[in-house]
């Protein structure tokens, strides 16, 4: 949503963590200073101090607004509103500006608005959705979306689940109405049952590590509530229960137990030699 430019004797900045501005494109807090600053909110002092904060720029004493807005500058030099700032969630033992997953998300292509929330799913916890609207005349491909949001997000940050919807719903206002945002619908279909002895104990092991009843061939371990940690934790139990060394990085790079039981890594066990210098008595001293 394009906002305009700063009005006379009004400064705009947009800035990151550390107060530096941000290139243009992309997003970053707005910060307003300039002849028309108020001095504070009337008798709530801790709110002042959090809001209106020193200014880098300029002379000594100056002040400026924490608007607590995400906005970036386009490239004809328009402010552009990206959503709220200080819409944190914890997902996946992940914490996360969700204004910044929804500015990532309406640069993809054929999107032309979008929202991000948090819903719980089930056994698998609470899953980021993404609703988007298309852009006129196109029908956005959510594989695609996944996959170049993939590119510009880590991977804690790119929704579980996307919804379609024709519109945003909107309060009087204009700004977007959350809590009028519709529940994903379970998706129905089928799920393959293990076959081989290895990939019935990775099941296992998954369903183990991610707190759930059953986990099948397709299931995937982020996408069922997943995190880094709890990756950490599977590789754990695989070497314990099948003597298998992996990277952690191998189940970001093969999520399912179909992907992970055909992965490279599994070829390959732990040698004979390996498992002996596991004990440290069969270390030969010289």
């Amino acid at each position: 949503m394009q906002i305009g430019r700063p009005i006379a004797n009004t400064q705009v900045y947009i800035l990151n963590r550390m107060l530096e501005p941000v290139p243009t494109g992309a997003a970053g807090e707005l910060y307003i200073a300039g002849a028309g600053l108020g001095r504070g909110y009337l008798n709530r002092p801790a709110i002042t101090a959090e809001r209106f904060v020193a200014s880098p720029f300029g002379t000594a004493g100056v002040r400026m607004y924490r608007t607590g807005d995400l906005a970036r500058w386009s490239a004809n030099g328009l402010l552009e509103y990206m959503g709220r700032a200080d819409q944190q969630v914890k997902v996946r033992g992940y914490r996360m500006e969700l204004g910044e997953v929804e500015s990532a998300l309406r640069d993809c292509r054929n999107i032309s608005q979008a929202v991000v929330a948090v819903r719980q799913q089930g056994d698998s916890g609470g899953q980021l959705v993404g609703y988007v609207v298309a852009a006129d005349g196109s029908t956005p491909d959510l594989t695609s979306v996944r996959r170049e949001l993939s590119m510009r997000l880590p991977e804690h940050m790119v929704p579980n689940i996307f919804v379609v919807l024709e519109s945003l719903p909107l309060l009087p206002s204009g700004k977007i109405d959350r809590k009028r945002l519709p529940d994903p619908k379970p998706v129905a279909r089928v799920r393959r049952e293990p076959q081989t002895e290895q990939e019935k104990l990775l099941c296992e092991l998954f369903a183990e590590v991610l707190g759930v009843k059953q986990i099948g061939l397709d299931d995937n371990f982020f996408v069922m509530g997943g995190h880094s940690l709890m990756a950490t934790s599977l590789v754990s139990r695989i070497w314990s229960r099948m003597q298998i060394r992996i990277p952690v990085r191998v189940i970001f790079e093969a999520p399912t137990v179909v992907q992970l039981a055909a992965h490279s890594a599994f070829e390959k066990p732990l040698t004979a030699p390996a498992a002996k210098y596991a004990n440290p008595s069969a270390i030969q001293r010289k």
